[in-house]
């Protein structure tokens, strides 16, 4: 019995890690130091202009290793109460801190040519344990900077979800 007693608590205490991926909610504090490496993988973007005035849609690859690179269609306001949907591309950095907040910095190709670049502070809101690094499976944001692609001084927001693999 003792053997018995012994043997289920040294399970009980095994790391999650251990036990192949797992949601980071209800984890100890100490199992939660987000790196860079907790923002990898393709992730569907959805970004959100002011109210609701336009929506992009798009997709972006993040390495683990702060670069990243994604394109949207973004549906916006046209001439005489028109929609009208644009194409855009951007690459860029990112940087992670312990606590899942962070920073993205992007140059972004409009559908003119030319290039802007945006700022965007994130925190992540949801990751899975996987071989012991938390791995964001999603991540809210907010840019410093009116939209660079929708006139007008609009706050724009995004939603980064995980795609799977």
């Amino acid at each position: 019995m003792p053997i018995a007693i012994a043997v289920v608590g040294l399970i009980w205490t095994l790391p999650q890690a251990a036990l192949g991926e797992q949601d980071a909610a209800g984890m100890p504090e100490h199992h939660l130091g987000y790196t860079v490496q907790s923002l990898r993988g393709n992730y569907a973007a959805v970004a959100t202009y002011g109210g609701n005035a336009a929506r992009a849609l798009g997709v972006q690859v993040l390495d683990g290793a702060g670069n990243l690179k994604g394109s949207a269609i973004v549906n916006q306001p046209g001439p005489d109460g028109t929609r009208k949907v644009v194409s855009i591309t951007f690459t860029g950095t990112y940087t992670v801190n312990g606590d899942g907040t962070g920073v993205m910095y992007l140059a972004i190709t409009l559908p003119n040519g030319t290039v802007a670049d945006a700022t965007e502070d994130f925190v992540i809101t949801k990751a899975k344990l996987r071989n012991r690094v938390l791995i964001a499976t999603e991540v809210i944001d907010a840019q410093e900077q009116p939209s660079t692609v929708i006139p007008g001084g609009v706050f724009v927001t995004h939603t980064y979800t995980r795609r799977p693999e």
